[in-house]
């Protein structure tokens, strides 16, 4: 889900001081590993590296199978002991520390970010979701081995469509203080199951959007799909893995997409004055009378997964406007920061140029 929120979590979990066993592996942020490899973790570290990189679909519905063919997700593989579960079961319901292992499913736990394929087997996701992401038992993760994409289905359940990463190529203006060009390209490895989705019309590619596209229309809708968090949170502070009702936060096998709104980037810049710039725009689903609608949001879990229109003609594919960055809360009352694609035309042309076999490259 969304950077700002990453952030905070490590604050939020300093009060942790007990020494878990070792780390269970971790989302996509900037998180501070242990001064000793090999040193136990704190508490915050623990649940940092849990917690980074998380997004999410509050109050949407179940997408139309084959309605999204181009949702990828970026996923790990958990390797959570039976020292970890032991520990994790013995935490009070509501300790910053507890991460609810028994209670969630692999796919939940696997989880990570969202992304959306954009063809020639490159897949375009949020910086924050492969950038510096921390690795297990207090050593640094490698994006190329530590994550995955999965390709050609809507349900997280589905397990034929695995694709190692062979690429990454990260904006270099991207930076946990602001923020900002929070936009990466993943190049996969070659492989016969890609032609095959295709043809199965389990995978499509998405056509980005293009800077001399038609401007956003007043309050024009538009679509967020996501397998992030399910449940609101009024704002980032007192962080645990339990939603506003004090329920356990999920994350759905079922893709979620909900309806919202472009905001104009007057009131974005006003809600988002340190990171907002050229490259954010901001939506929101409206309620009934215009203001911004509590309880429907992108989320943690969501991150990178794409932002669409629709087309301008009669049957024309949807195009991608946006990837989930960051924001206050999960329906919360303020609208989500997303990374406007347009404006990253260029970037993602030079980008593809850029990309080396297993490596990650950093490109203004």
């Amino acid at each position: 889900m969304k950077t700002v929120v990453t952030l905070l979590l490590v604050l939020a979990l300093a009060a942790c001081d007990r020494a878990p066993p070792p780390p269970a592996p971790a989302k996509v942020a900037q998180v501070r590993t242990p001064a000793a490899i090999g040193t136990p973790p704190t508490c915050d570290e623990r649940r940092a590296a849990f917690d980074a990189g998380a997004g999410r679909i509050v109050g949407g519905e179940p997408a139309k199978p084959g309605t999204v063919p181009w949702q990828a997700e970026i996923l790990s593989s958990p390797q959570y002991t039976q020292q970890d579960r032991d520990y994790d079961a013995g935490l009070a319901k509501g300790d910053a520390c507890k991460a609810y292992l028994a209670d969630r499913e692999t796919y939940e736990l696997a989880h990570k970010c969202g992304a959306s394929y954009i063809g020639e087997n490159f897949i375009v996701t949020a910086a924050h979701c492969v950038d510096n992401i921390p690795g297990f038992n207090g050593k640094v993760g490698n994006v190329l081995t530590d994550r995955r994409v999965r390709l050609g289905t809507q349900n997280l359940t589905v397990e034929d469509g695995y694709f190692p990463i062979d690429a990454v190529v990260i904006n270099r203006g991207y930076g946990t203080d602001r923020h900002l060009d929070d936009i990466a390209l993943i190049r996969i490895r070659p492989d016969a199951r890609i032609a095959r989705f295709i043809g199965a019309r389990r995978l499509a590619a998405i056509l980005p959007m293009r800077a001399r596209d038609r401007a956003f229309d007043t309050d024009e809708p538009l679509r967020v799909t996501g397998w992030g968090w399910m449940g609101y949170r009024i704002d980032d502070t007192n962080i645990t893995r339990l939603d506003g009702d004090q329920h356990l936060q999920r994350n759905p096998a079922a893709l979620q997409q909900l309806a919202v709104s472009h905001i104009d980037d007057t009131t974005c810049a006003a809600e988002y004055p340190k990171n907002y710039g050229p490259g954010t725009l901001c939506a929101a689903a409206r309620a009934d009378d215009g203001t911004i609608a509590l309880r429907k949001d992108s989320c943690q879990g969501d991150s990178g997964g794409p932002l669409t229109r629709a087309g301008d003609r009669d049957g024309d594919a949807r195009v991608l406007v946006g990837l989930v960055s960051s924001g206050r809360g999960c329906g919360s009352g303020t609208p989500g920061l997303y990374t406007r694609v347009a404006y990253y035309e260029a970037w993602i042309v030079a980008a593809k140029a850029a990309a080396k076999s297993g490596t990650v490259v950093r490109l203004p």
